[in-house]
């Protein structure tokens, strides 16, 4: 993957969203070298912890990550807003979105902290740039197995796949293959105490169930057909913003749960292929 970068301050009016994302590409990877490095050391010390109660935990690297990428914007867009994990958990910041006009940045530094704290690699980097409420560029990077995605809005969805030594280099696409349940892969939190305890009785059969465990990359997983469906309960803006874009370019159906308009700053979000995403609202809804 070709990293590029770009050092010009640009103003609000002058705003390129084609600069945009080419930042937030080099961002994204830059960030992934902060979080490989510390994942390598981890072998030989352990991750230094920091416990945020109910929240869960966050390491030494998620806020190395999210102040690398936090100085970028602040150098280079100084008037827009930044909401990030890590960053509102310290503040306690009430998630009230940005103004219709106004620029908002939604950053996951590390989405998929347990699995980094257990080595398991599958976690990533999330950047995302809305306009009010409405996602307008997103950036999903997994560092360790090299998977790249992203989206500006009305220019379609795209991946980046380092396979061996072979890029993979797509534009994600609405899949017209229309699969049944029984050829299905889902992904979701089936262990969460928000899941019905019999909600499996309701499924028809399916050819597997799958939980990764970093929503912006199972998102994104969809959005390229890997995954046939996704949800979660409760997610929080920075979460989804940039895959949930990412599924809008690809033609994914997204929704809340309840089947509300996809908004990232809703609590809960569905995603599916056209031909499941009805069924599912109908099961995940069912009194």
């Amino acid at each position: 993957m070709k990293k590029t970068q770009t050092k010009k301050t640009i103003k609000k009016s002058e705003l390129n969203l084609q600069v945009v994302l080419n930042q937030m590409i080099q961002w994204s990877f830059e960030c992934g070298e902060i979080l490989n490095k510390h994942l390598i050391e981890s072998y030989h010390s352990p991750l230094k912890i920091i416990d945020k109660g109910k929240e869960g935990v966050a390491t030494e690297a998620d806020i190395l990550s999210e102040k690398f990428v936090m100085g970028k914007i602040k150098k280079n867009y100084p008037d827009h807003r930044i909401l990030s994990e890590e960053d509102a958990f310290a503040r306690e910041l009430k998630l009230e979105g940005a103004k219709s006009q106004e620029y908002l940045w939604l950053i996951d530094p590390l989405d998929g902290t347990n699995n980094y704290y257990n080595r398991v690699p599958f976690f990533g980097v999330s950047l995302a740039l809305n306009r009010g409420s409405t996602t307008i560029v997103g950036v999903v990077y997994n560092p360790v197995n090299c998977e790249l995605f992203y989206a500006v809005k009305g220019q379609g969805a795209f991946m980046v796949r380092l396979i061996g030594s072979q890029e993979v280099r797509i534009k994600l696409r609405k899949n017209k293959i229309k699969k049944s349940f029984k050829e299905a892969l889902l992904s979701a939190n089936l262990t969460s105490k928000r899941v019905e305890k019999d909600l499996l009785k309701e499924f028809p059969e399916v050819r597997a169930m799958r939980r990764f465990g970093s929503a912006a990359l199972e998102m994104s997983y969809v959005a390229a057909g890997m995954l046939d469906a996704y949800w979660e309960h409760r997610l929080q803006p920075w979460d989804m913003g940039a895959a949930g874009l990412i599924c809008l370019e690809a033609g994914v159906k997204i929704s809340g749960i309840d089947g509300a308009d996809y908004n990232p700053f809703n609590s809960s979000v569905l995603c599916a292929g056209e031909a499941l995403y009805g069924p599912l609202l109908g099961i995940l809804n069912k009194k």
